[in-house]
């Protein structure tokens, strides 16, 4: 009789992926893993982000025991296997796959090691025989623009000798977090092999983080003329994208004017009932792009004045041409499939477009069949497109609070 597959979940599933457990009737956990987390909750070198994931992922285990089993690592298990890991080096990622190894070839329960780290993959698949599974591509649906790797400098080394790059799309960025002293490193693959990233100066925006400075790069970069920057509240996706546009405007000369658009209703209703006229009735709906300039309404009006930046709806931009432009597309999770093909089809000649927003937001699809997600699914690969999901809250520490709330 064949015994049912079990999943043994390595620690950053539980860092990022928490809602796959409450799926699963039971699975297995490492005691390293649980060591893990503990350490994480009072690191000084982890992000705020990554603790608070570490004390929300304890407090679950906390109360959900009866779901788990927990393996605890012992040197028998290392002993066991030494043949084929004696080159490797005892890190707690090893210790975690020879606990999944022990339960699968010791105690005869067919293990699934289920891990978003790419060398933890290999190892437990190549070195160990197990199979493996990955939470990190497509678990809701959408294209993240991204991928991570994790490892000392010599681990990271041997990936990057053996990594396959027909796995890799244009413009998908790799994230390398090195373990040995806490760096992290970003590179762009651009359909041949991994390039530096491009950045505009820090003293006019700096990225608070990898992911930010990935999407940055994007939206710089001349040949990508379609960025969608989407992520979580607070992630700076407005901000970044309004910033980028007036850097590549004003700083480099690259376009001539900026087009703020965004949708007032989320179905793309008319607004001749609204009182005012044109200038009263959409006004407050691009107050987010206010907030995103550091001269607030007196910049934004200053730039108006100049022929700089205007703002329009998806309703009025029927029949147009936008040449020279950057149009900045903010809250675009509220936007239709025609309404993504209708701003997208107004760019002429030397214009881009930079989507922003997040589509567990949206006022009219919270799903994985929303017309963004959509839009990033069908263009990947295109090297005139470029994706990047954001997943920190850089507002406040208070905002990170309710960021994570009533999420289960």
């Amino acid at each position: 009789m064949v015994s049912a597959i079990k999943k043994f979940f390595d620690t950053n599933i539980l860092l990022s992926h928490l809602e796959q457990l409450e799926k699963e009737e039971s699975f297995y956990l490492s005691s390293v893993t649980l060591r893990e987390l503990e350490g994480i909750k009072t690191s000084k070198v982890k992000s705020d982000e990554v603790k608070f994931a570490a004390r929300k992922a304890v407090r679950w285990l906390d109360s959900n025991e009866e779901k788990y089993t927990v393996v605890v690592y012992e040197d028998c298990m290392r002993t066991a296997c030494l043949d084929i890991v004696e080159d490797l080096e005892e890190t707690n990622d090893l210790k975690i796959m020879l606990c999944a190894k022990w339960v699968d070839a010791v105690e005869g329960i067919s293990i699934e090691f289920c891990t978003n780290d790419i060398l933890c993959k290999i190892i437990a698949k190549e070195y160990l025989g197990l199979n493996v599974c990955s939470l990190e591509e497509n678990t809701d649906g959408i294209y993240k623009g991204y991928k991570t790797i994790r490892g000392t400098s010599h681990e990271i080394n041997e990936i990057m000798d053996k990594i396959d790059y027909s796995d890799w799309n244009v413009n998908e960025y790799l994230i390398i977090e090195n373990t040995d002293d806490d760096s992290s490193k970003e590179l762009r693959f651009n359909g041949t092999e991994f390039v530096s990233l491009k950045l505009p100066p820090s003293k006019f925006i700096k990225g608070k983080n990898s992911l930010q400075r990935c999407a940055l790069d994007a939206m710089l970069n001349p040949d990508i003329t379609i960025s969608a920057i989407l992520g979580t509240y607070g992630s700076g996706k407005t901000f970044m994208a309004l910033q980028m546009a007036l850097y590549n405007v004003r700083e480099k000369g690259n376009q001539g004017k900026i087009l703020g658009v965004r949708e007032m209703i989320g179905q793309g209703k008319e607004i001749g009932y609204l009182p005012g006229d044109m200038e009263n009735k959409i006004g407050a709906f691009f107050e987010p792009l206010t907030q995103s300039l550091n001269g607030g309404e007196y910049e934004l009006e200053g730039l108006k004045q100049s022929g700089v930046l205007d703002t329009n709806i998806p309703y009025f931009m029927k029949g147009t041409t936008y040449n020279d432009t950057v149009i900045v597309c903010d809250e675009a999770e509220d936007l239709s499939e025609a309404q993504i093909r209708l701003i997208g089809t107004r760019l002429g000649s030397n214009s881009k477009i930079y989507f922003s927003g997040d589509y567990k937001q949206s006022l009219i699809n919270k799903t994985n069949t929303n017309a963004l997600v959509k839009m990033c699914n069908e263009l990947k690969g295109n090297p005139k497109f470029a994706c990047i999901c954001l997943d920190e809250d850089v507002r406040s520490e208070t905002s990170k609070l309710f960021a994570d709330l009533f999420k289960r």
